[in-house]
């Protein structure tokens, strides 16, 4: 875990985009099993470490010159090997002090990392996510804190609020080198956010954006609030156009009325369904292993997802888009649309069978 983390500043076939997907993500964010966190007692060893924070926190690394971020990395160097050398008795005292300092939003973020290094537990999670949606992007490198978040949500955890930080800060943007010139801009890391999300929160956190944001966080919670693709989702869409101008209600409304389908396949499928379930089972597990065969094995086999898979599997198809949503790579939004495109099919199979 880094001490101290700064500042860097066409549609695809579904399955031809998700051959490279597989090795293409983000940094495998697996940790080690977790320690029950200690509650807080008060004890010298507390006074001690409390003391060494006092004169080692309390700046903006973006206010700091390079100089200075060498000397404050050291520093801050030696306030995680204090705790690392007696975690069982000072986590509780790195807790307490996180939630003592409200001000201090960079002190928050990084001992929370040095809480999660030790413990794991949805607590802490929990807790990380309320100081990484507090601290200000210019003092950290976003590369790594989105990812981690994103992994959150993914794994069930609401991380609306990271993804309010994110959609709220100016222009955030950083590149991933297997990526070349292609950002993680504020359009790629909002998906990211809220697209990892069970769709059953992130649905009203959009709509409720939506409703109040205006410009370009508007048009984005929109945009996500559109692909979300559900039945819900759609309800609030629906609602949402009143609001808008005539303008942007009717390209919002066309989206939702007429979303682009996948032409199914006429002949036999070359993948059937217990392939889709079990390779969709497996990557909803975040093992993309299986998947990624069946995208070599078959370059278009959206157009057979939508012809064997029902109505029954659109949860499973929504948990394997969340994953990809996940990874928060530049490509990420063109996974997230085509997997949308196969929901929006079946979902229209569902319709013409009613009828």
């Amino acid at each position: 875990m880094l001490k101290i983390i700064l500042l860097i500043s066409a549609a695809f076939s579904l399955f031809a985009c998700f051959e490279s997907a597989a090795t293409s993500g983000s940094s495998n964010l697996k940790s080690p099993k977790a320690e029950h966190p200690r509650e807080f007692v008060p004890s010298q060893k507390c006074d001690e470490l409390k003391a060494v924070i006092d004169k080692t926190y309390g700046f903006k690394p973006s206010k700091l010159t390079r100089e200075q971020i060498t000397a404050k990395s050291s520093e801050l160097d030696k306030v995680w090997e204090i705790v690392d050398k007696s975690p069982a008795e000072l986590l509780g005292c790195v807790r307490n002090e996180i939630d003592q300092r409200k001000d201090d939003t960079f002190f928050r973020f990084n001992a929370s990392n040095l809480l999660y290094k030790h413990d794991q537990s949805v607590e802490t999670k929990k807790l990380m996510i309320e100081t990484y949606a507090g601290v200000d992007l210019a003092d950290i490198n976003p590369r790594y804190w989105l990812p981690y978040m994103a992994a959150f949500g993914f794994e069930g955890l609401d991380v609306t609020e990271v993804g309010k930080t994110w959609l709220r800060f100016p222009d955030p943007t950083y590149y991933l080198p297997q990526h070349g010139t292609r950002p993680v801009d504020k359009r790629v890391g909002s998906l990211a956010a809220f697209g990892s999300m069970d769709e059953s929160i992130a649905t009203p956190a959009l709509a409720k954006l939506s409703a109040e944001e205006k410009g370009d966080i508007q048009s984005i919670a929109i945009w996500l609030l559109v692909n979300q693709a559900t039945d819900e989702s759609d309800r609030e869409v629906r609602a949402l156009i009143r609001t808008l101008p005539k303008s942007l209600a009717d390209s919002v409304l066309r989206d939702v009325l007429q979303p682009r389908p996948i032409e199914p396949r006429t002949e036999k499928p070359q993948i059937n369904r217990e392939e889709f379930v079990t390779a969709l089972s497996e990557l909803a597990e975040g093992k993309p292993g299986k998947f990624a065969d069946l995208t070599v094995k078959v370059s278009d086999g959206e157009r057979d997802m939508v012809v064997v898979m029902t109505q029954e599997d659109l949860p499973l198809i929504r948990k394997a888009r969340r994953y990809y949503a996940s990874m928060a790579t530049p490509h990420s939004p063109e996974w997230y649309k085509n997997f949308t495109d196969v929901i929006n099919t079946i979902r229209s199979k569902r319709m013409i069978d009613r009828k």
